[in-house]
């Protein structure tokens, strides 16, 4: 175990980085396949893909809903209640997802579609830890 540690540590000494709070920029680090979807493909899947998983959920939540009602596998107070108001935020979600105009749904896959093509292009910086990507340059 000790030998392993002592490898690490060199490794990480002659590599010439820091652990420590270093800011990297963003880099795939799997360059684009052409047997991959292309980001405009993934993205609009995903766009068209929304209101079925939504229901899917809320199909699921219902379940555990109805089983706990029905006395089957009974939820703690706390959960049930949980699963309900997560159910309600769901149904809200899928109505707006379902209102929403089209030309509205373009231009959000639009936004999206460019801010995947400069993550790739590298215009962020990502700090090890945290959850977000900055902009480098804003």
């Amino acid at each position: 175990m000790t030998k392993l540690l002592r490898t690490a540590a060199i490794t990480l000494l002659c590599s010439g980085y820091s652990a420590m709070g270093q800011e990297l920029p963003h880099q795939r680090r799997i360059l684009h396949r052409p047997d991959q979807p292309s980001i405009r493909e993934m993205v609009t899947q995903k766009y068209e893909r929304q209101e079925e998983l939504l229901t899917n959920i809320i199909k699921q939540q219902q379940v555990k809903v109805d089983d706990h009602l029905s006395g089957r596998k009974l939820l703690d107070e706390e959960e049930f209640a949980h699963h309900q108001r997560h159910i309600q935020g769901l149904q809200r979600k899928l109505y707006a997802t379902k209102q929403k105009d089209p030309q509205m749904v373009k231009l959000e896959i639009e936004h999206e579609i460019e801010l995947q093509e400069r993550m790739l292009a590298g215009e962020f910086i990502w700090t090890p830890g945290s959850d977000e990507l900055v902009l480098k340059n804003p």
